[in-house]
């Protein structure tokens, strides 16, 4: 059956551009913007609790709020007719996990584009608006038409503040997705910080560059048991893809490391092992007794 088509005023809907969990994405023509948009549009069964409704709605409001090069931007948010939906920046461009579907894996150069503008990105949300993405996956990282990297779908997202701390709450409360998540969110036992967010674009990037995921992600129980389990380990870097750098391969170990304690503190902190692979230098191994989801490089290896 054909999907009906919303009736929002101002708002001329072309063509269903995407599907989610609880949502479908339209690329639409927005009268007052004038311009092409993209509207995320409430399916009517998620609006039947509020918990749906506030998810969505603090999706986008943090995509309101947030002005940087690198985060698909948003413009406004209410119901019609019944049906919640908000309005952002529609990009012509693809996914990384679409790219990964077509050639198997990325190139270690394109990789560390994708860090780095992730990293700006979610550092920009975190310092202005204390904003963490929570689900940072191939999916959620795009290419726009001019080649530009952009952070999309804050469906997840947690803001905090100093009156309300990260929401935290027993496993049955998970929130991300399973191949990427870090052992903060599977725990859920203290607020969350961009540690959470580094761990996933880790995940991310070692699927990207070694066309494998950490973990398989067949059985979401045992994905999510192997990301704070200290026994599983995925392969390191270089088994699976030998072109890939000593530099990039170490970095990815620390951005897995599964302690947050012992894992980078900061976006700052991964930007400056960006840059010094980039160069060709050699970032410093993780701290003493870090266990990382990523094996650790083999000895002597310089």
């Amino acid at each position: 059956m054909a999907e009906r088509v919303p009736k929002i005023p101002g708002i001329r809907f072309d063509a269903i551009a995407g599907r989610g969990g609880m949502s479908i994405v339209w690329k639409a023509y927005h009268q007052r913007l004038d311009k092409v948009v993209a509207v995320k549009v409430m399916n009517q069964e998620a609006t039947r609790t509020g918990q749906e409704i506030r998810q969505f709605m603090e999706e986008a409001r943090a995509m309101t709020a947030i002005r940087h090069p690198c985060v698909v931007h948003g413009y406004e948010a209410d119901c019609c007719n019944g049906r919640y939906y908000f309005v952002m920046d529609y990009v012509g461009g693809y996914t990384f996990a679409s790219l990964l579907g077509r050639k198997g894996h990325v190139a270690e150069a394109d990789a560390l584009v994708i860090c780095d503008s992730v990293a700006e990105a979610l550092g920009y949300a975190w310092k202005e608006h204390n904003v963490i993405h929570c689900d940072v996956k191939p999916e959620n990282i795009m290419v726009d038409m001019d080649g530009l990297v952009k952070i999309a779908d804050l469906g997840l997202c947690r803001v905090m503040s100093n009156r309300r701390k990260a929401q935290t709450g027993p496993v049955d409360e998970i929130i991300g997705t399973p191949a990427y998540m870090s052992p903060d969110q599977i725990f859920a036992d203290q607020p969350l910080d961009p540690r959470c967010d580094i761990y996933c674009l880790g995940a991310s990037l070692y699927h990207l560059v070694t066309g494998h995921m950490l973990f398989p992600d067949d059985d979401n129980d045992a994905t999510l048991k192997a990301h704070v389990d200290d026994a599983c380990r995925a392969p390191y870097p270089r088994e699976l893809m030998p072109s890939l750098s000593v530099g990039f391969s170490r970095m990815l170990i620390k951005m897995c490391v599964k302690n947050r304690e012992l894992r980078y503190r900061s976006w700052e902190e991964v930007l400056a092992d960006s840059r010094l692979v980039q160069r060709g230098q050699l970032p410093a191994p993780p701290p003493a007794g870090a266990i990382s989801s990523v094996k650790d490089e083999p000895p002597g290896v310089v």
